[in-house]
């Protein structure tokens, strides 16, 4: 018997910190990280660069474990205020 275990390759990589936090983070203000993906790419890729930069990803990362609800991340978040018109913007599809 022969068991095939799927390794990922050099050309596929598993999301990044920056990512899983960004994907986290809107989770829990209610988008769909897929959706946003899939219809709003350029607007999901300048989030994630954003992100990935970010100076306070580590703090991101503890009030994600914390307290995920509240709000003082949008006081650092550089993409706090995207997030928030995303939000609205979804609530009408």
């Amino acid at each position: 018997m022969q068991i095939h275990v799927d390794r990922p390759t050099a050309g596929s990589a598993a999301p990044d910190e920056g990512d899983q936090l960004l994907r986290r983070r809107m989770s829990i203000v209610g988008l769909d990280d897929g959706l946003v993906e899939r219809h709003y790419r350029a607007i999901f890729e300048r989030l994630k660069k954003n992100c990935l930069s970010c100076r306070d990803r580590a703090p991101c990362a503890v009030d994600l474990k914390r307290d995920p609800n509240n709000q003082v991340w949008e006081a650092y978040c550089p993409n706090s205020e995207a997030l928030n018109a995303l939000v609205a913007l979804t609530e009408f599809r």
